[in-house]
């Protein structure tokens, strides 16, 4: 049996949520890759699904008291705060890049978020020499490591509940 902070359980909603975020993913990083940013539709469309998973948990939850809400949602907002271009203490991303990890943070625990960062961080390390190919000496394209870094994470969450054999 899993720990309570290991499991993770989307709903029917959250999960078409998610096929459809994969989907605007893999265009937004074929465009990030052949223009070095992804159309602002995506950034609208990541806002307003970031939107309705708070709303959705904000649902479920019932209340603000819930520790696990309380965390997870200060994680998400940590994150775009020190992850921006302004500011840039862990990552220095275009808000497009911040809000689709935000959106994919929206479906995931606390543990899971941070687990997420980490991938992110270990994949843009190990992605950085090749992307910036396609990018300038300062900026390359960042889709491409949230696309691989979500379809990672998400793995990981089917594995440990069991919805995914090897």
């Amino acid at each position: 049996m899993l720990p309570e902070w290991l499991i993770l359980t989307l709903s029917p909603f959250q999960l078409y949520g998610l096929v459809f975020l994969l989907g605007s993913f893999t265009v937004a990083s074929l465009s990030d890759l052949k223009r070095m940013s992804a159309q602002s539709e995506f950034v609208e469309v990541w806002v307003l699904c970031l939107i309705a998973f708070i709303v959705l948990d904000l649902w479920e939850f019932g209340d603000m008291e819930n520790i696990q809400f309380m965390i997870k949602w200060a994680l998400i907002i940590v994150f775009i705060a020190i992850s921006n271009k302004h500011i840039g203490a862990l990552f220095k991303l275009a808000t497009g890049d911040v809000m689709a990890c935000a959106v994919v943070m929206a479906l995931l625990t606390p543990a899971f978020i941070i687990i997420f960062i980490v991938l992110l961080k270990i994949l843009d390390l190990v992605f950085r020499p090749v992307l910036r190919g396609f990018g300038s000496r300062d900026a390359y394209p960042f889709m491409p490591v949230v696309l691989v870094g979500t379809i990672a994470v998400i793995t990981l969450v089917f594995y440990l509940s069991g919805q995914i054999v090897f």
